[in-house]
């Protein structure tokens, strides 16, 4: 993860109101922050589609459980589940992917492919038909989970399968919920962007990724998100991580140059040889670029003593800069990454430019 990565991620979903992608345990947990994530960055226009896109996510993800094959491990790998939603104009996408055996997927495609040919009244008569006929088993039986998908969004199931080997291949499937009230005018995303979302995301090692408006409702499911996939990180690491993202979070929602008044931002987390790499960006004012560029080369330029005795320093004198806390904020970053704070400043306009920033831990 670099800054460059930060900001072609942000250019990649530039034109996503809100943006959500996570890799790891799927467990309700995860669930039910996910979905209040999102529920709570729903815009008012949009606030009757809330409890439709609620069930769907739970549907997507219940679809993974179903479906994957994906042995119990801690490790991430490329064909680790994935799980993405995204605000797009005036329609909601719900992604998902996931390893599945090869001989089972006739079965799958077969289900697919007959809901997305049904109407209305044919879908409401096959779920009739499989409620009465209690075709239900282990594994979802008779497309139960499409057939709700497609009756709540009134629209058609993109899927795929790619091949791994010769035993397994991924799983991909989207849903489309749309406000039937409004028409943007857009063409639906293809099922071949999530797929390319899906691949670098898994190149770049990326655990969660968020980009939206960072206010204070949507700081907090995303720390609980990332509490929840750290359950397994040692109490040291686990502590340190997720008092700077704390830190990084708040410092986002508190000054990034607001546009339309937003404060819109992204960030991420990854893991990758035996650490944790978080990365943010977000537009900030130019005329404020100097001053925090200065700052970071001064406490990068620091031996960890200097940051140590700098930090105790702040403590006894009560300093403060510009941007209020964040130089001693910045202090603690650097006194606690295994590696040099990695910034860029991107020039957007004559008002503002884009500010990434990487750690390590």
């Amino acid at each position: 993860m670099t800054t460059k990565t930060i900001y072609d991620f942000y250019k990649l979903l530039e034109n996503d109101n809100i943006s959500f992608s996570y890799r790891g345990g799927f467990t309700n947990n995860v669930l039910t922050t996910a979905t209040q994530l999102f529920k709570e960055n729903i815009g008012e226009e949009h606030s009757k589609l809330k409890n439709k896109l609620s069930f769907l996510m739970i549907e997507s993800f219940q679809n993974i459980s179903r479906y994957s094959e994906q042995e119990g491990t801690d490790i991430l790998e490329d064909t680790s589940e994935f799980f993405m939603t995204r605000n797009v104009g005036d329609t909601f996408y719900i992604i998902s992917a996931n390893l599945i055996d090869n001989d089972k997927i006739p079965t799958v495609k077969e289900k697919l492919e007959r809901v997305n040919t049904l109407d209305k009244s044919e879908l409401n008569k096959l779920y009739r038909e499989v409620l009465t006929n209690k075709q239900i088993s282990e594994k979802g039986g008779a497309g139960l989970g499409f057939i709700e998908m497609v009756r709540k969004t009134k629209g058609k199931l993109p899927f795929d399968f790619v091949k791994v080997d010769e035993k397994q291949s991924m799983f991909f499937m989207q849903i489309e919920l749309k406000n039937p009230k409004v028409d943007d005018g857009l063409e639906p995303l293809p099922l071949s962007d999530a797929k390319f979302v899906q691949e670098i995301v898994a190149d770049e090692n990326i655990l969660m990724m968020h980009k939206g408006d960072f206010s204070k409702e949507a700081v907090g499911p995303m720390l609980r998100m990332v509490e929840e996939n750290m359950q397994n990180v040692s109490l040291k690491v686990h502590k340190k991580i997720f008092h700077f993202l704390v830190e990084i979070l708040q410092n986002i929602s508190k000054h990034a140059y607001p546009i339309n008044n937003k404060r819109e931002g992204i960030f991420q987390i990854g893991f990758d040889d035996n650490k944790f790499h978080i990365g943010t960006g977000n537009f900030i004012a130019k005329d404020e670029v100097a001053n925090l560029k200065n700052q970071i080369e001064m406490v990068n330029s620091k031996t960890k003593e200097e940051l140590n005795e700098l930090y105790r320093k702040y403590l006894r004198e009560g300093k403060s800069t510009k941007t209020g806390s964040a130089g001693l904020g910045l202090i603690d970053l650097a006194r606690e990454t295994t590696d040099k704070i990695n910034f860029e400043f991107i020039e957007i306009n004559n008002n503002y430019s884009f500010f990434s920033l990487t750690v390590n831990f």
